[in-house]
């Protein structure tokens, strides 16, 4: 791969920096970047959290290579949209943004559409990294009832620090359990798993939360495996009683498959 100029690396950073507003952003200084490697740093620097419009731009630029397409691809969850079908439009926006984003890849990747270039991706750890959620994370868990006395008010003036504080000195599992029924961040969720109160309740409550709240994160699916394996192996006590099934924040149907990932996608570039 070409090493960019500082100049280049610049001129890229200056006008597509994090925390920029996507209606802030330039297509005419996008239009500036003519190499493959031009259009890999800024795809690897730019943080999903704001926005997906620049990537559309890359995925719809024939500069682009197939090695950072394929990136593209796999950093965009795409499991986590095989029950839409190919036309359909999300009421979420960034989500449907995210959608749009693989449906371009989709369209132009098997057509080789990209560049062959010296650039690399192996997506086999992102193949690897796929799971099934078992049903049994679905199931009531046994222990005493749980009950939430928590309010939203009371947790939506909470800043960071006091989440991380609040999380660490929890003085019971019921106070740990209500902390975590108002989790969607999975800096906080980590912190739930790791406090010496979270059994597994908190523990299955933690997992629909990340599976609902974040799943746009792209470690989240790594996190969810975690919990399905300590789960598996007994790591969490039984102590109180969760239902997924009854909690109104969870948004959880057995999906069925509308679209299959190309082979295409697999394969190292």
């Amino acid at each position: 791969m070409i090493n960019l100029t500082s100049e280049q690396q610049n001129f890229i950073n200056d006008n597509f920096y994090e925390g920029i507003l996507q209606n802030e952003l330039k297509e005419s200084k996008f239009k500036q970047l003519t190499m493959s490697e031009e259009l890999h740093y800024l795809a690897t620097q730019h943080n999903w959290d704001d926005g997906v419009k620049v990537l559309q731009w890359i995925a719809e630029s024939p500069v682009c290579s197939e090695a950072t397409a394929l990136e593209l691809f796999w950093l965009a969850q795409p499991k986590d949209f095989q029950q839409y079908t190919l036309d359909h439009t999300l009421k979420n926006e960034s989500q449907n943004e995210v959608f749009t984003l693989l449906k371009i890849l989709l369209k132009n990747y098997p057509n080789h559409f990209y560049q062959k270039t010296a650039i690399e991706f192996d997506p086999t750890s992102f193949c690897d990294s796929e799971f099934m959620i078992p049903d049994w994370i679905f199931q009531k868990t046994n222990g005493e009832e749980s009950y939430i006395y928590y309010e939203e008010d009371d947790v939506e003036v909470w800043f960071d620090r006091e989440w991380e504080n609040n999380i660490r000195w929890a003085k019971s599992t019921i106070e740990l359990f209500n902390i975590a029924y108002f989790i969607e961040e999975p800096e906080y969720a980590a912190l739930v798993l790791q406090n010496r109160f979270c059994d597994k309740g908190t523990a299955v409550l933690v997992f629909w939360r990340l599976y609902t709240e974040c799943s746009l994160y792209t470690y989240t699916n790594t996190m969810l495996q975690g919990i399905i394996n300590k789960i598996e192996n007994n790591d969490y006590p039984e102590i109180l009683s969760y239902n997924p099934q009854t909690d109104e924040k969870v948004d959880y149907k057995k999906k069925k498959i509308a679209w299959e990932l190309p082979e295409i996608f697999r394969k190292p570039v």
